[in-house]
């Protein structure tokens, strides 16, 4: 009975551990939105990239919070992932702090707010990009959709080759050094390390994301791939051995699409940025 008793208590602490194991939610919520992409499909891409131009301020408000949260969704399911380590130290660093429930929170909070800053920027980039090109020169920037894919891939394969990416993964990759050197305590102290989390995360990622302005950034394909790659770099024990690698391969790529553009094997499949209708256009060769 007392042996029955002790495993019954083991079993019950081991069960409530994982529950409050945020690894485990954070793998949660990310499965989550992995689900809810693949359900949306390339239809995700009209919410990302805003669709027809809204014609109200209600439709613009509208239209912002759709996008808001349509670049939540794709940065929890791609980033959430790799910063599992951090947020597990973290939240056994501030066990004992006042508010641990709020300063968790603004940990998390400063970190994506961070990430949807970017999103919002790139996007409106994207958007001003278009909006030069049309009308005159969107007819060209149609016809050669490979000079933009390779673009982003020599971007992403040159950034990968820095200093600076190689430090930002160092602190993204430590994360007891990083807690160690910029911990302090109190929801101030925890909403500036999730900024100071996320610059470091965005300093070692942004060149890969910014990949998904070339394939589309409805591509689950490409979103997955690109996912693997950073949760690899970031958490595998060798991840510090593909980086160069990868940027070769990157250049190397950008070269290829670059010069033989929608004669490669397979280009047929390459789904574009959505027009700022909101329509498909398969970008290839007239």
């Amino acid at each position: 009975m007392v042996a029955s008793d002790q495993v019954s208590g083991r079993t019950t602490a081991a069960l409530r551990e994982g529950w409050n194991d945020p690894g485990r939610w954070l793998w949660v919520i990310a499965a989550a939105c992995w689900v809810a992409l693949l359900a949306a499909g390339h239809h995700h891409d009209v919410l990302i990239t805003g669709g027809a131009t809204p014609r109200s301020v209600a439709a613009v408000a509208i239209s912002v919070a759709l996008l808001a949260g349509a670049w939540l969704e794709m940065t929890a399911a791609m980033m959430l992932p790799t910063t599992i380590p951090m947020v597990r130290m973290f939240t056994v660093v501030s066990a004992r702090a006042p508010r641990t429930a709020w300063v968790r929170t603004a940990f998390l909070a400063g970190y994506l707010a961070l990430w949807l800053t970017f999103a919002l920027v790139a996007v409106a980039v994207a958007a001003a990009v278009r909006a030069w090109a049309a009308p005159a020169q969107l007819g060209w920037i149609a016809a050669r959709p490979h000079l933009i894919l390779a673009a982003v891939l020599a971007i992403a394969g040159i950034f990968q080759l820095t200093p600076l990416k190689d430090r930002c993964l160092t602190q993204c990759r430590d994360p007891r050094a990083f807690l160690f050197a910029h911990y302090r305590r109190g929801v101030a102290g925890a909403w500036n390390l999730g900024l100071r989390h996320g610059w470091s995360c965005l300093g070692c990622c942004w060149a890969l994301m910014l990949i998904m302005f070339g394939t589309g950034l409805g591509n689950v394909l490409a979103m997955l791939v690109l996912t693997t790659v950073m949760l690899i770099e970031k958490t595998a024990p060798w991840g510090r051995r593909i980086v160069a690698p990868l940027g070769v391969a990157l250049l190397i790529a950008a070269a290829l699409v670059g010069l033989f553009g929608d004669r490669l094997p397979g280009w047929g499949l390459y789904q574009p940025l959505q027009s700022s209708t909101g329509t498909h256009h398969h970008l290839s060769h007239p």
